[in-house]
């Protein structure tokens, strides 16, 4: 049986204030299934680690650091988008988001045609987010406030 697909990703936590923090991280984080290769640095705030994305999300991870008392820091985007029409198309924006890897959370809103996704800038970015809205039969229109 072939090894499942990992994804490498680099989680930047907060309120970390000495090694036994990085230790407790670390071990909270090996103690889940379908994490490997776990490494927290004190040092430079952060965890570099890789996980079975068609086993456990990138949100499930983070919410094991978050109960272990400290905080993931991630990266907000709002995404202009172009061809909704109703309810489905929200949905089928947001699934398609959701989907990747690195997305924490995805919100689409119709009336304003906009998407609101948090996400790991280690494990996805724009560009995968542009292409999950356009395989999914919509326009992405770049980044609200960026001119193009």
């Amino acid at each position: 049986m072939p090894e499942p697909e990992k994804e490498s990703a680099e989680l930047k936590i907060s309120g970390m204030h000495c090694a036994t923090c990085a230790i407790n991280i670390e071990e909270s984080l090996s103690g889940l299934d379908h994490v490997s290769k776990v490494r927290v640095n004190f040092g430079t705030d952060s965890a570099h680690l890789e996980f079975d994305p068609s086993k456990i999300t990138l949100s499930e991870i983070e919410k094991t650091v978050k109960n272990a008392g400290y905080d993931v820091i991630n990266r907000e985007v709002t995404i202009k988008i172009g061809g909704m029409m109703c309810a489905t198309c929200v949905q089928t924006i947001e699934a398609a988001l959701r989907a990747l890897p690195g997305v924490v959370t995805a919100n689409v809103n119709l009336a304003t045609e906009k998407a609101y996704v948090t996400f790991n800038p280690s494990v996805s970015g724009i560009e995968a987010m542009k292409r999950a809205i356009e395989d999914s039969g919509y326009q992405y229109l770049g980044i609200a406030g960026e001119v193009s």
